[in-house]
Order: structure tokens, then C-alpha cells, then sequence
């Protein structure tokens, strides 16, 4: 698992070997386990290895079965037995603890390029059939494995880390200004198919890329369904439960494969029920395990009771739980000389709590869990009784109001006026247009427009519920920031939530009474979590700690100084942004999640 490279020179010239060792060898604190490459002529792939399953003990990269078709990438597969059976039937030998990587070269053999629409799971790979001069590329459904690739006149880069691909020669480091004007609206590239650098490109989750003759296509394979029109019904309502209880078990165990494991545990439903079920998977086998949890909380900034509810958890599960006090972290100035940057901008890695917990894990083991995903997982979408009225589906509107009732033993509130306010209000982008930023450069790349674009698209992807899922970038802006191309740790992050036949089931079965206030998960948790958090409410973080500190404190010569850095002046008018800081510390908090994301990319900028 972890970094690969590959190098394909469409001209036919041949691979330079000793840069292709180079960009390996940038990728070996995140893949220490060991670094290979493998060229032949005017193709070379190399990978840094980073074992984090049993089955890969036995891998390695770049692989062939047959000296023809060769791979390398980043893969882990859900529901291995399933795809080994299928393979088995299909006349391929081998056993049960073949690595990941063997069976997507078989699944290649049997299937080509349709093997992707029968793998699921976290994986990016290149494989390159010499018998047709054709390279095949592929990211997984979410896009939880980062895939970059860079096309100049004749070269094709392409890697999991952007840092390696950029250290090919004939990549620039110009910026993608559209790029930088969404990290300074919202805080990452709402874009799935670019990075901040232009000459840098992403596939986008479930799409294949494939060099042919010089040419490239890229196309989708996969999506979620953005309407069910018929729902699955059980006959008996525990069949529903018993389902999701089976899924959700395997799509923890598929995500461990190890005894040693650490999660990001806060007091809600959905990272306390990956915990406890993850221990218990880990623990049914009787051998030594190591599990550790990790909760942030929260002393004054803001107020947060999480602890206290994880603490429940971990008591009951029987697992050890460190807590790391926010605070800590925020009051820091960022580190001026820091010894890694983030190849993206995304915030002061000094100043997050959650970058400690990724390097804590690094000294015992390589899998960190994160709950990420329970909430677009199990939704109700905010428009469900809207469209029931507009569709004239009154007969489902009577059931679905009897199954609500039944399930909580009141009937629904439909708030109607209270959904369209919400509806309308989210369409609508909460600030004005920054006005420090540069009016030249906004008018320039329209990025007016585009602020009105997110916001517009943001509202949707969250009436989708479960198609937001894949649909909408944040996601993916996630998934690569948790990548260790992006932290710079030999961790890899996984996320139970984004499993594609959990979310299937889920988006398959009746809304209600199954995704309203998460009550399928709910029913499956009891005798598993203690009730207090079982039964616990909703709750999010009252407020925003960095931007409550940089309201308490005012402006800092730290701000000062990165107001003042250069390359941020093309985008940003540094007097202008001062005084948005001053009157930020006017307006409050929320005065400073707008002037933030200017302070995190010149910091990047400087660094």
C-alpha cells in the first residue's frame, strides 16, 4: 500500500531510471517498508511500501504475474472472500491470504477493464498491459485514495502524492488561480479534477483513466443513484436491523486486517459505534490487540461535554482512551520554519489537535479509524415530505407517518415552512464577497460566480443525503488531507461510513423510520454502547475554537506578518485583509471564518 509512481513516455524515449528511483525514494517515510521500481523503456512504475493488513506481509510492488501486465498502486479491497470465490470460479489459483494487489492483477486477467465495477474498497492503481501498449488507471467509488496525474507534450506523471509528481522536471509551480479562490472562499478546491498546481490534475472518485496511442480517456464506472423510486421492505422490522448490524460489521473488519489500530473517538453516534465494534472484531480472535482511542476536547474556547461521553464508551468497550485538549494546540503561533508542509493548503499543522493524534498512532501502528460519513450516510433528506405532497404519494405519506410514529411513539414534526426556510436559506451564500480580495484577479476568474456556484451546489448535495456522499467535493478534499501523501505519516485513515454496499442498503431501504435521527443505527447499537450516548441527541460544536481565540485576541504579529507575505498580494489586497481582521474581531467569531482561509494559504504560500 501507500506512495506509487509512474512514468509513461508517450514518444517512446526512454524512462529516466534515475529520477524514477528519485520520486520513489521522496515517497519512503510514508512508505518505509520497503521501495522498488520496475522500467521498460518508455514505461516505469516505482512504489514505497506501507504495510497495514496481514495479506500484505507477502506484497510487494510494482507486481506481474506474467511479465506482460504490471502493477503498482494503493489498494485495499472490501469483502476479499467474495472477489477471491469469484475469481476462483473464473478458473485463477491461488490462496486465501494472496495480497490485495495479486487479486486486482487477477481480476485484470479475467474481467479487463471492467475488474473495477467488481472491486470495492480504498484503492488507486496503474496497470500498464504491454501486450497492447495500454495503461489502465483506476480510483475507488468515494475517491478515498488520491490519484494525481500531470500530461505534458509527451509524459504522463501520475502518483497518489503530489509532492513526487511535482518533482518531475517538466512540472511547473504555477498555481490554478480558480484554486486558489476557492481555498480563500471555502477553505478547499471544490473541484474534483484539479489540484492548486495547473500543471497538476485528479481523477475524480469512480473514474478510470486509459492511455492509448497517445491519447487519454477518462470516464466514470460507478454512481450512486440519485433517485429510488422502490424501496426494499423486509417483512419483519428487526430483518432491517439485523442487515445493517452485518454490513456495518464488515465494513469495520475489512478496514482493520490488523491487531493494532487507533480511532478519533467524540461523544456522538457514529465514531463510538465504529469503536466499539471495531474492538470487539479485533478482540474475537483472542490474540493480542492494541486499540487506543483519541478524543479532542475542548477547556474554554467552546463548550464540549464529548469527553464525557467517549469516556462512557471506552469504559464499556473496555479499551484504553487518551484525550488531547484542544487548546494546547490553538493558542500556538504557527511555526515559522515548519520541518513539513502540506503540499495543499489546508491550515497551521502546530495549531490541530488532529495532526497530534495521526502521530501518535505512527509510533505503534498504521490504521487510524475515523467516523466521518454517519451523517450524509443516514440522513433523511431535508425535502423527503416535500416530495411525497409534490408527487401526490399520499399512501406513502399515511404509512411513512404511521412507521414514524411507531418508531418514536410521536408523531412526526413535518415542519414544512421550517425545511423550505432551511432549503432557501442554504442556497444562499451566508457572507458578501470578500472584499479584500484582489478585484483584478476576482474579476479575472469570475470568482463572484463562482462563490455563488459553491454555495448553490452545496445546498444540493446535501437534499441528496446519501449521493452527497460521492457528488459533493468535500469528501474528497477529506479523504486526501487524511492521505500520508498529504500528512506526511506513515498512517493510513479509514472511514467504515464510505462503504459502498453499506451506503447502497442504506439508500435501498424506507427513509423512515430508518435514517430520521439515525434510528436504524440506533437499534442496531443497543447492549453495544452505553444509553446515554445510544440515546444521545444530535450535537455539533458550539462555535468555531480557532475563530473564537482570533477573536478573543485580536490581530497577532504572526497575522501581521503572513498578511505581508508576497505571493499571497496577486490574490489578496493586504490592507484590505487587515482590516478585515480588525473588524472580524468587531463582528465576532464568525468575522473570522471568512478571513481564516486567507491566513492559512499564505502561510502555505510562505512555507
Amino acid at each position: 500500500m501507500s506512495g506509487f509512481v509512474g512514468i509513461l513516455n508517450g514518444d517512446g524515449q526512454a524512462v529516466d531510471v534515475g529520477l524514477l528511483h528519485k520520486m520513489t525514494d521522496s515517497m519512503s517515510p510514508q512508505g518505509p517498508d520497503a521501495q522498488e521500481t520496475w522500467s521498460d523503456t518508455r514505461i516505469g512504475f516505482g512504489h514505497a511500501l506501507l504495510r497495514t493488513t496481514w495479506e500484505s506481509e507477502q506484497e510487494r510492488h510494482p507486481h506481474s504475474l506474467d511479465g506482460n501486465v504490471w502493477i503498482t498502486g494503493d489498494i485495499r479491497l472490501d469483502r476479499r472472500d467474495e472477489v477471491i470465490d469469484r475469481l476462483h470460479a473464473s478458473g485463477c489459483l491461488f490462496g486465501k491470504d494472496t495480497p490485495d494487489v495479486d487479486l486486482v492483477l487477477h481480476a485484470y486477467r479475467v474481467w479487463g477493464e471492467a475488474c473495477v465495477e467488481r472491486l470495492s474498497g480504498d484503492f488507486a492503481f496503474a496497470i500498464w498491459d504491454n501486450r497492447s501498449q495500454r495503461l489502465f488507471c483506476a480510483r475507488d467509488q468515494f475517491g478515498v485514495v488520491p490519484f494525481y496525474y500531470a500530461e505534458t507534450k509527451d509524459t504522463l506523471i501520475l502518483s497518489n502524492h503530489i509532492n513526487c509528481v511535482r518533482l518531475h522536471p517538466k512540472i511547473s509551480d504555477r498555481l490554478n488561480e480558480q484554486v486558489v479562490g476557492d481555498f480563500l472562499l471555502v477553505n478547499y478546491n471544490y473541484d474534483f479534477a484539479t489540484t492548486i498546481f495547473a500543471d497538476i490534475q485528479k481523477l475524480p472518485p469512480a473514474h478510470t483513466l486509459i492511455w492509448s496511442d497517445g491519447k487519454i480517456r477518462v470516464r466514470r464506472y460507478w454512481q450512486l443513484p440519485e433517485v429510488i423510486t422502490e424501496h426494499r421492505r423486509y417483512k419483519h422490522r428487526e430483518e432491517y436491523v439485523e442487515r445493517f448490524r452485518e454490513l456495518f460489521e464488515r465494513a469495520v473488519a475489512d478496514r482493520l486486517r490488523t491487531d493494532r489500530a487507533g480511532i478519533y473517538l467524540s461523544g456522538g453516534m457514529d465514531s463510538t459505534s465504529i469503536a466499539a465494534t471495531a474492538y470487539r472484531s479485533m478482540t474475537a480472535t483472542n490474540s493480542s490487540v492494541d486499540f487506543r482511542a483519541y478524543t479532542i476536547v475542548y477547556k474554554q474556547l467552546v463548550f464540549d461535554d464529548e469527553g464525557n461521553y467517549a469516556a462512557k464508551v471506552a469504559e464499556k468497550a473496555g479499551f484504553p482512551i487518551e484525550y488531547l485538549v484542544a487548546e494546547d494546540y490553538i493558542r500556538q503561533a504557527p511555526d515559522e520554519t515548519p520541518e513539513y508542509t502540506y503540499p495543499e493548503p489546508l491550515g497551521f499543522p502546530n495549531q490541530m489537535a488532529e495532526a497530534a493524534v495521526t502521530r501518535r498512532v505512527a509510533e505503534y501502528g498504521r490504521v487510524l479509524l475515523a467516523g466521518f460519513g454517519g451523517d450524509p450516510a443516514l440522513a433523511l433528506p431535508w425535502c423527503y415530505w416535500i416530495d411525497l405532497l409534490r408527487h401526490n404519494r399520499f399512501s406513502s405519506l399515511v404509512r411513512d407517518t404511521l412507521e414514524y410514529i411507531r418508531a418514536f411513539h410521536r408523531p412526526p414534526g413535518f415542519g414544512l415552512r421550517t425545511q423550505i426556510r432551511n432549503w432557501m436559506g442554504k442556497l444562499r451564500y451566508p457572507f458578501d464577497f470578500p472584499y479584500w480580495i484582489d478585484p483584478n484577479y476576482a474579476q479575472r476568474i469570475g470568482l463572484e460566480a463562482r462563490q455563488r456556484k459553491i454555495w448553490t451546489s452545496v445546498g444540493c448535495h446535501k437534499m441528496r443525503s446519501h449521493y452527497g456522499m460521492s457528488a459533493a467535493p468535500l469528501w474528497s478534499s477529506i479523504f486526501a488531507a487524511s492521505d500520508p501523501g498529504f500528512t506526511g505519516l506513515p498512517v493510513k485513515v479509514r472511514f467504515p461510513f464510505f462503504d459502498v454496499r453499506l451506503v447502497s442498503y442504506l439508500q435501498s431501504i424506507p427513509p423512515i423510520p430508518w435514517l430520521e435521527k439515525k434510528f436504524l443505527l440506533r437499534e442496531a447499537m443497543k447492549g453495544v454502547l452505553p444509553e446515554a450516548v445510544r440515546l444521545r441527541s444530535k450535537t455539533v460544536l458550539r462555535g468555531h475554537p480557532q475563530h473564537n481565540l482570533m477573536q478573543e485576541r485580536g490581530i497577532q504579529p504572526w497575522m501581521e506578518k503572513l498578511v505581508a507575505v508576497p505571493a499571497l498580494a496577486p490574490y489578496v489586497n493586504g490592507e484590505r485583509l487587515l482590516q478585515g481582521l480588525q473588524a472580524a474581531k468587531e463582528l465576532g467569531p464568525t468575522g473570522h471564518r471568512q478571513t481564516y482561509p486567507a491566513l492559512v494559504l499564505a502561510y502555505w504560500l510562505s512555507s
